[in-house]
C-alpha cells in the first residue's frame, strides 16, 4: 500500500515541520510502518518544560490516526482519535533510552496510552494490515498520523516564550527521539494554523 505522511508537530494533526529536528525526520517518515509493528504498551511522548508549567487538568496529549483509501469506496476510511494519558512528572527520567535530566527549572511529562487506547491501537494494526494484504496491487490508500499537545499547554502569557520539547518511543529498546522544539507560542500559534 503506498503511503503519504505529512511532517509530525505538536500542535495538531501534521501541517507544519517548524520545530522538527533533521536529525528526526528519517524515523518519523518511517512512523506508519513502525506504528504498524509497535507494541502500543512501549508508545511514549515525554515533553520537557519550565517546572512552573501545570498542564490543564484532564489535558493530555492525543494521537490522531487516518487511513484513507486512494479511491472512495474501495475500504471504508478511518479516522481516530487516542487519548493518551499523565504517566510521570520527573526532573530524571531515570533509565529512560534518549531522554537525559532536564536542566534546573525544567521538568519531563510522560505519557502513554492507557490500556483501552493500547487495546483500540492494536486492533487498528490488524485491520491495516488487512487492508494492506487485500488491496495489493489495487490501488492503495494512505495512512496519517498526528499527535497534538497544544490542550496540555497553558496559556499563561508568562511562560509563552518559555522552551517547548518533545520526545516520542515507539520501542523501548530504541528509546526516545526529538519530536519537535520551540516555544509555547509556536506551538500554540500552529494549533491556531491548523484548526482552521
Amino acid at each position: 500500500m503506498r503511503h503519504t505522511i505529512a511532517c509530525l508537530t505538536l500542535a495538531a494533526l501534521l501541517s507544519a515541520c517548524s520545530g522538527i529536528p533533521l536529525r528526526s525526520m528519517p524515523r518519523l517518515l518511517s512512523l506508519q510502518d513502525t506504528l504498524l509493528e509497535m507494541n502500543p504498551g512501549e508508545f511514549r511522548l515525554a515533553i520537557q518544560a519550565d517546572a512552573r508549567m501545570m498542564p490543564p487538568p484532564a489535558a493530555v496529549p492525543v494521537m490522531h490516526l487516518a487511513i484513507r483509501p486512494r479511491e472512495a469506496g474501495t475500504f471504508d476510511a478511518v479516522d481516530k482519535t487516542l487519548p493518551m494519558r499523565f504517566m510521570a512528572i520527573a526532573g530524571d527520567p531515570g533509565k529512560a533510552k534518549g531522554l537525559v535530566p532536564a536542566p534546573a527549572g525544567r521538568r519531563w511529562l510522560i505519557y502513554r496510552f492507557p490500556p483501552q487506547a493500547q487495546a483500540e491501537l492494536a486492533r487498528l494494526q490488524q485491520d491495516f494490515k488487512r487492508i494492506q494484504t487485500q488491496q495489493k496491487g489495487k490501488g492503495g490508500g494512505s495512512i496519517s498520523v498526528g499527535i497534538a499537545q497544544d490542550g496540555v499547554a497553558a496559556r499563561d502569557p508568562a511562560l509563552a516564550h518559555t522552551r517547548w520539547g518533545s520526545w516520542l518511543q515507539t520501542s523501548a529498546v530504541e528509546g526516545y527521539y526529538e519530536l519537535w522544539s520551540g516555544t509555547i507560542a509556536d506551538l500554540l500559534q500552529q494549533a491556531q494554523r491548523t484548526a482552521h
